[in-house]
């Protein structure tokens, strides 16, 4: 059972990528967003690169919903990462975890450079992803079981996908047991707590509810994971 106190990390980090990702309006035309956000950041973020969805046609990209929150460009250093498109920017730490201290003092940084810019106009979603894996079945160590006629249902391939609200952020819960991650098969468990509501002053508040966002994702895990196995991943306090 998850006490009031919450691991500050864990030895054995199962965290292969972690996100924040905004969704906004902007105030200048679409196609001048990566240029003005990518000149801010730039002596931070040396690395460029087009993401494959540029190879599609921009008539086609604007027409189908799919498309209008993909990022089209990437800048990276050797611990962050940004996702940049027209009404989308989204900070990860990768291709290593750098913990939340570290993690959220850089999103906090890169946020305020971009808010002085002045091109955004309204934040109208707000996530924090963090996507882990586990190199064997985690089925077998989580408090989730699935009952089928009164059975508990084993399956080599199993796939879950369900939402919580506490009210304040939406959280997206997905586990899967047929997973693989650099040629290596196993299972991931992703969480994606996000909101829609109570952002019109995203910026002048954007420390407060993105705390409260990873709070809220990093207590759902803990409250995933069996004690037993949790013990295996060496939790430090």
């Amino acid at each position: 059972m998850i006490t009031n106190t919450l691991p500050k990390s864990i030895e054995n980090c199962p965290i292969i990528d972690a996100l924040i990702e905004i969704r906004f309006t902007s105030k200048i035309h679409q196609n001048a967003i990566f240029g003005i956000i990518y000149n801010a950041l730039k002596s931070d973020f040396s690395k460029i690169e087009d993401l494959p969805i540029l190879q599609i046609p921009e008539p086609i990209r604007m027409s189908d919903p799919n498309f209008k929150y993909k990022p089209l460009y990437r800048i990276s250093n050797d611990e962050f990462v940004i996702q940049i498109g027209p009404d989308v920017l989204a900070i990860g730490s990768y291709p290593k975890y750098v913990g939340w201290k570290k993690f959220s003092s850089k999103i906090f940084e890169i946020l305020n450079k971009v808010e002085e810019l002045k091109i955004i106009n309204e934040v109208e979603r707000l996530g924090i992803r963090y996507i882990n894996f586990f190199n064997e079945d985690i089925f077998n160590n989580i408090k989730l079981e699935i009952i089928l006629d009164n059975k508990k249902l084993k399956s080599q391939k199993s796939v879950i996908r369900t939402e919580f609200s506490n009210g304040k952020f939406v959280s997206t819960l997905q586990i899967s047991n047929d997973a693989k991650s650099n040629d290596i098969f196993g299972s991931i468990i992703d969480i994606d707590c996000h909101k829609t509501k109570g952002l019109q002053d995203f910026f002048n508040n954007k420390e407060t509810l993105i705390n409260e966002g990873h709070l809220i994702e990093k207590k759902l895990f803990f409250e995933l994971i069996s004690d037993e196995y949790l013990k295996k991943l060496n939790p430090k306090y």
